[in-house]
C-alpha cells in the first residue's frame, strides 16, 4: 500500500471497512483456517488465540481512549500523536506478523501522517475511522473463534448465584422513545423496540444516524444471556444514564462505546455487574422471540458459525 496523504488513509481505512461490514477479511480467514502457517509444532490454534485477543484489546483499550484523548483539549496534536506510536506499534506490528498486514500497513500510514493533520477535527477523523476499521476485525475474529473448545471446560453453578445479584429496583425505566425494528434473518424474527431517547439522546443520536445497518450477531461468551453487535458506529457521545447489566430486564437494549461500540440485547439472565450505557428496550410481548433468536445465537458462536444478521431501522 501506499499513500501521500492522511486523506488517502482514511479514504482507503473507510472503504475496507464498509466492505467487511458483511464480508470476513481474507486475512482472518486465512489465520483461522491455517493457511497463513504460523504457530509453534505446526499448528495454528495459538496465534489465532494471539490474534483475537490482541485485536481485542488493541481496538477496545488501545485506539478508543487514544480517539478519546485526541478530542480532549488538554492534550496538543503533538502528544497525541506521540501516544499513538508508544501505544499501538506493540500491537500493530506483532499482529503484522501474525498475518494482518493490511491493518499493520494502515496503523503505519496512520502513525506516519497523523501529525500532518491541519485540525484536531481532522486528526479525530481519522482516529475515528481506523478504529472503526478495528472494530470490524474483532466482530469477525470473535465470531469465528473456536469458543466451543469451552464446552471441554465447564464447571457446576452454585445455585442461585445470578439472583443474588440482580436487584430489579435499580432498573431503569423508558419512557417512550424513537422506535425501531430489529430483525434476524434467516431466523426470519422480527421485533420493535424503544429507544431511549429521551434519557440517552447523544448516544441514540449517534445510532439512529447510521440506520439502517446490517451486521453480524454474536453471543456473549462470559457474562450470560445476552447477544452483541458491532455497529458500524464510532460513539464517544456523553451519557446520561447507566444500568447494572444483572439489574436489567429482559428485552433492555443497551450499548457499549468502549468495548467495540456494540448494540447488546439481553434475552435471560446475566451475571456482569458493570454498569453500561442504556440504550432502549424490546417490547415485553417479543420475549420468547428473542429468547429464540438468543438460542439460536449461542449455537451459531459456540457451534456452527452460521451467520445470522442483525438489521436495526427505524419503524
Amino acid at each position: 500500500m501506499s499513500f501521500n496523504s492522511l486523506s488517502d488513509v482514511v479514504k482507503a481505512v473507510k472503504e475496507k471497512t464498509a466492505a467487511y461490514e458483511s464480508t470476513e477479511p481474507k486475512e482472518l480467514h486465512d489465520i483461522r483456517t491455517g493457511t497463513f502457517a504460523v504457530g509453534t509444532n505446526n499448528q495454528y490454534f495459538t496465534n489465532l488465540d494471539f490474534v483475537n485477543g490482541m485485536l481485542r484489546d488493541q481496538s477496545m483499550y488501545t485506539w478508543y481512549p487514544l480517539l478519546l484523548t485526541f478530542q480532549d483539549e488538554r492534550f496538543t496534536l503533538e502528544q497525541c500523536c506521540a501516544l499513538v506510536h508508544r501505544f499501538d506499534y506493540a500491537y500493530s506490528n506483532y499482529l503484522r506478523y501474525s498475518g494482518l498486514q493490511e491493518m499493520g500497513a494502515f496503523a503505519e500510514a496512520i502513525t506516519k501522517y497523523l501529525p500532518t493533520a491541519g485540525s484536531r477535527d481532522e486528526a479525530v477523523e481519522a482516529v475515528k475511522a481506523f478504529l472503526g476499521y478495528l472494530n470490524r476485525l474483532a466482530a469477525w475474529s470473535f465470531h469465528y473463534f473456536p469458543w466451543s473448545i469451552g464446552k471441554h471446560l465447564t464447571y457446576e453453578t452454585p445455585e442461585g448465584s445470578i439472583a443474588a445479584l440482580a436487584d430489579p429496583s435499580r432498573r431503569v425505566q423508558i419512557r417512550d422513545g424513537q422506535k425501531v425494528r430489529l430483525t434476524w434473518e434467516p431466523l426470519g424474527i422480527s421485533v420493535i423496540a424503544y429507544l431511549a431517547t429521551k434519557e440517552n439522546p447523544e448516544l441514540c443520536n449517534d445510532l439512529i444516524q447510521a440506520l439502517p445497518f446490517t451486521v453480524v450477531q454474536d453471543h456473549a461468551v462470559v457474562s450470560g444471556e445476552s447477544m452483541y453487535a458491532w455497529a458500524p458506529v464510532v460513539s464517544t457521545a456523553k451519557v446520561n444514564v447507566k444500568e447494572r447489566q444483572c439489574d436489567a430486564p429482559v428485552g433492555r437494549i443497551r450499548y457499549s462505546q468502549g468495548t467495540g461500540n456494540k448494540v447488546i440485547v439481553q434475552y435471560g439472565e446475566v451475571t456482569e455487574d458493570i454498569a453500561t450505557p442504556v440504550l432502549g428496550e424490546i417490547l415485553p410481548e417479543y420475549a420468547d422471540d428473542i429468547y429464540k433468536v438468543g438460542r439460536a445465537v449461542l449455537e451459531s458462536n459456540f457451534g456452527d458459525k452460521k451467520l445470522i444478521m442483525l438489521t436495526i431501522e427505524l419503524a
